[in-house]
């Protein structure tokens, strides 16, 4: 009984102060500037995007970057009852990132991406709680997206 209890309290003690985090929890590590950012498309996307992406201004880092992103928002009917009423909709978010590195130099040619997320949703019957979903649904499907372009930045 007492090397159980010894033995539990080692694992306890062992994977507490091992320092885990997850790998992209913190994206603050990214050593890039956005020097300029264009933003196209939907507005409430767009605000989503540029609020994360205030904190990678005046940073003053070696890579520097040109931003140019393009977004749309789609809402798709999915599914139909009998009746041809819509029961479930798909929600999709497209941003399309055009970039090119910012150097006093040489003009370097501009780089293109996309990146995609979309998810299926029931409809519901009260239209309030309908948009409010549908709102939360849009900014997590933003961040993710604008997550994976920080990462894409990042490492290129």
């Amino acid at each position: 009984m007492i090397k159980k209890l010894t033995l539990l309290i080692f694992i306890v003690f062992s994977l507490t102060n091992c320092g885990y985090s997850p790998m992209y929890s913190d994206n603050s590590n990214t050593n890039f500037e956005v020097y300029n950012l264009e933003l196209e498309g939907n507005s409430e996307v767009n605000s989503i995007i540029k609020n994360i992406l205030e904190k990678y201004n005046n940073n003053n880092s070696e890579k520097k970057y040109i931003v140019k992103i393009n977004t749309r928002y789609k809402k798709i009917s999915a599914t139909k009852n009998s009746t041809g009423s819509t029961t479930h909709f798909k929600l999709v978010v497209d941003l399309s990132l055009s970039y090119k590195r910012f150097d006093l130099d040489k003009d370097k040619q501009e780089k293109k991406i996309s990146f995609s997320e979309s998810l299926i949703i029931k409809k519901n019957q009260n239209n309030f709680e309908q948009n409010d979903y549908e709102k939360i649904v849009i900014k997590n499907m933003s961040e993710l997206l604008i997550n994976k372009v920080i990462l894409y930045l990042g490492r290129s």
